[in-house]
């Protein structure tokens, strides 16, 4: 019995660890050793926005008015550079239609994703700050000013604006609320040196610090800031900076989108390794605790079921009554059957960690790729709004996350450029069709259970 309840303390430090003590250490440290950001106006700075879109015809016009005017209020040189990433509606012919001096088109035939497409857009951008905006997304007027105004202190190397979400019942709620931590903990990251990862809908970076992103990667938003870190440079949050979204409109895709997530997770550790030694990656601490670290959470929750189970005493006893009550609640919530705010955090701390344990059989059966999978929003949305952690989900086990088939071999694929680019040679990987049913049975086998799950 000794060896089950020393399991069962181990359990619970793996659990509280990325969810309460690394948050603590956190506000105490901010307390202690805080690293303000020296801001000032932009001064002479001039940008390239750069914009990756596929099958954005509705919103592309709205959204590239806007940044032209944020780019003309702002009264800095600049230029916005949109990748059509193999878009088959009529998302090129819309940029050209609004054409002007300063839009250029980089037209890709084949989609490539999104980490390939930024990297071509960055190796083509001729100003001093990269601003990497989205096509859903509507930024604050000021937006703009207040990330420049960072760069002003030579210390930081990239930023990361605040993206605010609009309020949603039921489990969303839940999921809202998280957002709200996850900021949180971003705020003190930056606060006591640098976050890990930035908002891909709303942040900025010097271009002499951006590194290409390897093609097929999941979470461009974390490796190219990791990269930033990793060159000496702050990557901080300013809560100034706002962007405005909207949550996707049913669990099922806030689901796949947290899959999506965590998968990247495994393959970020997989294709950067040196992020985890301390003396490559001056946040390899953030990055372990942070990002890592939650992966084990779900493993360690079913240790804790085991643990509590074969204890003897009351007091396993009754943690594991309350694990069950838990447990409970968190199903009402996903069910949509209580409106209350615990209910619906129990419900969002349940498909969180439910997205952890596919996305670790998803990533290790190889089911995981870089394939662009858009959300549909609902038609009543009243503003154009995108979030690549949103609108790029990885391709998952078929039926639950409609998965791709693996990456064909390279093919040569030409971009078509206008306004006066140059034409690069591009080798990327083409992504085949999309089956009906998983190749892999153990990914088939996963997939089934979780979906059941999710349709109880």
């Amino acid at each position: 019995m000794f060896v089950w309840e020393v399991g069962f303390w181990i359990c619970v430090v793996l659990v509280l660890y990325p969810y309460a003590l690394y948050p603590l250490w956190l506000a105490l440290l901010r307390r202690v050793r805080p690293c303000p950001v020296h801001r000032a106006p932009g001064g002479r700075l001039s940008v390239s926005f750069v914009v990756a879109a596929y099958n954005e015809e509705d919103r592309m016009e709205t959204r590239l008015r806007e940044l032209v005017e944020l780019l003309d209020r702002s009264g800095l040189t600049g230029e916005i550079l949109v990748v059509s990433d193999g878009s088959t509606d009529d998302t090129a012919r819309i940029v050209r239609q609004v054409g002007g001096a300063n839009i250029h088109l980089l037209e890709l035939r084949e989609r490539v994703g999104k980490a390939a497409a930024l990297s071509r857009a960055a190796a083509h951008a001729h100003h001093d700050i990269l601003v990497f905006a989205d096509a859903r997304q509507r930024w604050a007027p000021d937006a703009l000013q207040r990330l420049l105004e960072n760069f002003a202190d030579p210390s930081v190397g990239a930023v990361s604006g605040d993206l605010v979400v609009e309020t949603a019942p039921g489990t969303l709620a839940g999921v809202g609320l998280y957002w709200q931590y996850e900021k949180w903990l971003r705020r003190q990251e930056s606060a006591i040196g640098s976050q890990v990862g930035v908002t891909g809908a709303i942040a900025a970076c010097r271009r002499s610090c951006f590194r290409a992103i390897p093609d097929g990667t999941l979470l461009d938003d974390v490796y190219w800031p990791l990269q930033v870190a990793m060159q000496g440079y702050r990557v901080i949050h300013d809560s100034r900076a706002i962007a405005y979204d909207r949550l996707p409109p049913r669990p099922k895709d806030e689901f796949r989108r947290k899959v999506r997530t965590l998968a990247g997770n495994f393959q970020l550790a997989a294709r950067l390794p040196s992020a985890l030694l301390p003396w490559r990656n001056p946040v390899w601490f953030a990055f372990l605790s942070h990002k890592l670290a939650r992966l084990v959470v779900p493993w360690a929750l079913i240790g804790l079921l085991l643990c509590s189970w074969q204890s003897d005493g009351w007091f396993y006893q009754c943690a594991l009554i309350l694990q069950l009550l838990g447990y409970t609640l968190g199903v009402i919530g996903l069910l949509g059957w209580s409106s209350n705010r615990l209910v619906s955090a129990a419900g969002s701390f349940l498909l969180l960690n439910a997205a952890a344990w596919v996305a670790f059989w998803v990533y290790f059966s190889g089911g995981a790729s870089s394939s662009w999978k858009k959300i549909r929003y609902t038609q009543t949305e009243k503003m154009p709004l995108s979030d690549p952690e949103i609108s790029w989900v990885s391709t998952l086990p078929t039926k639950l996350l409609a998965t791709v088939g693996s990456p064909n071999t390279a093919t040569a694929i030409p971009p078509v450029l206008t306004r006066g680019h140059k034409a690069g040679d591009g080798v990327v990987d083409s992504v085949a069709g999309l089956p009906e049913v998983a190749k892999n049975p153990s990914e088939f086998l996963v997939e089934k259970t979780v979906w059941k799950f999710l349709e109880l």
